[in-house]
Formats: C-alpha cells, structure tokens, sequence
C-alpha cells in the first residue's frame, strides 16, 4: 500500500501556537455554554449513559467541566467527544493551523461541518471513545495531539466483514458501528472472528499527528488526560468516493424525511 493508503503518525506541534493553552481559552471565551446543549458535527458530545454523571457532578456549562478536568484529584468525568468548532467554537476557528498534510480539505467549510467536523475531544486517563467504527462517507481523518498520550486500535477496511457490524444502517447508510471494544481475551472468546483482522495499535502523544485514510475501522483508549483535535478530509484522492457514499444514502435519507412529513 501507498502512504497515503496507510495509517501513519508524524511530529506536529503547531496546532495551537498560542501562550495560553487552548484548555484556558475555552473556559474563557466559551465557559458560559451550557453544556447539556453542546453537540458534535453529528451527535452529542457525552454518551447518554454519562449523563446522569454529569448531573451528578453539577456540571451545566463548560467552564465547569473545564475546572474540573484541571483539577489535581478531579472525580471522575465524562468524555467530552465531537465537540463541533464550527457549531460552538466559531471564534477559534481561525486560530488552529493545520499540518500541510491535512491540506486541501474541500470540505472544510462551516456549511460542511457534517462532512468534515473539525472537532475536539477532552477526557481523562481511562476514558476512551467505545465501540469500534468507521467514519462514515469514506472521508479521511486527521487527529493532532495538543496533551496527553491516547492510543488507537486500528483495523483496515478488509477487516470491516470480521468486525461484528451492526445491522442497522448509519449515516449515510454504511454498517459502521462495531460490537467489538478492544482486543482483550473476552472479546476474543466472544467474537473469534477478531482472529482473522490485522489490527495496528499505536499511541499518539502530545506534539504529534496522525493521518488515518478513508474506512480504517478504529477505537481509542487515553492513556492519560488528553486534548485532542480532529477534522475529516476530503479532497481529489476519496471525492469521488465521498459523492457516491452520499447518492448511496440519499434514498434511505429522503424516505425518513417524507415519513416525517
């Protein structure tokens, strides 16, 4: 396989060159958002079995979330996923240098947010993202590391048959959710399947990159408290591919709109 076709990790630090830490402009410029309303380009930014632990922990805006991820004995946090720049963060955009490597993204406009989605992930050690999956609209996806070290389990698009999908369509319309969470010996005597996959683990630390191409099936694990960027690519090497992922799901999409109706 060519690079480009291949997962690969680079050094890059540049994503935030700025004196005060991204974590500290959040809380600063957008504290005030109340965070039960903060969603991702698609989706929330909690899990709904989190929920109840945010209530718990009296956290109504992302200031308090912030605080408290800061804190040198923070209790136990949600993951913050997918929060949306485009959506939430629309003042920072402009300040995030992306690596050569990400670039050209044609789909990085805000008007495209569900395509590409340049977005951010807060968690602490222990959190990870969850079930297996694969991004949809066969879209490439760069990941920047700003703290933290958070590992990846990786599967190439010929594992997807071994990977236990889900029945039910996503959006657009491809099988891309997974059963499967990680390599352990129970999911391995649970899905023996998993024995024929070719799965690549590795961890991305704070100042580093990474490229991973279009249907890479992949989960995370943060290894520590880690700040994350993410965006989602396309350009001439998968626009065609992205364009027929679409046109594939416009008949499902339309068939749940006209039964809205």
């Amino acid at each position: 396989m060519a690079r480009q076709e291949l997962p690969w990790v680079f050094e890059y630090s540049g994503l935030w060159p700025h004196p005060v830490s991204l974590v500290d402009t959040l809380a600063a410029t957008y504290g005030h958002l109340e965070f039960a309303r903060l969603q991702g380009s698609y989706g929330w930014v909690i899990r709904n079995d989190q929920a109840k632990n945010r209530e718990a922990l009296g956290i109504s805006t992302l200031r308090e979330y912030l605080q408290r991820f800061r804190q040198q004995d923070a209790p136990k946090l949600p993951y913050l996923m997918h929060l949306s720049v485009n959506r939430h963060l629309p003042r920072l955009r402009s300040h995030f240098v992306l690596p050569p490597e990400f670039i050209p993204n044609w789909a990085d406009l805000p008007g495209l947010d569900r395509i590409s989605g340049p977005e951010l992930f807060i968690g602490q050690r222990g959190t990870g993202f969850g079930p297996v999956h694969v991004d949809h609209a066969a879209v490439h996806v760069g990941f920047i590391q700003l703290e933290g070290e958070k590992e990846f389990l990786l599967f190439p698009p010929e594992d997807g048959p071994n990977l236990y999908r889900y029945a039910g369509a996503q959006f657009p319309w491809q099988l891309r959710n997974s059963r499967v969470y990680n390599l352990e010996p129970a999911s391995l005597d649970r899905f023996p399947l998993l024995r024929r996959t070719h799965p690549v683990a590795l961890v991305l630390k704070a100042g580093q990159a990474l490229w991973m191409p279009a249907n890479w099936w992949h989960t995370t694990m943060n290894h520590s408290n880690t700040v994350s960027y993410s965006i989602r690519i396309v350009n001439h090497t998968n626009v065609l591919r992205t364009v027929a992922e679409y046109a594939a799901g416009l008949p499902r999409l339309l068939s749940r709109l006209s039964a809205r109706a």
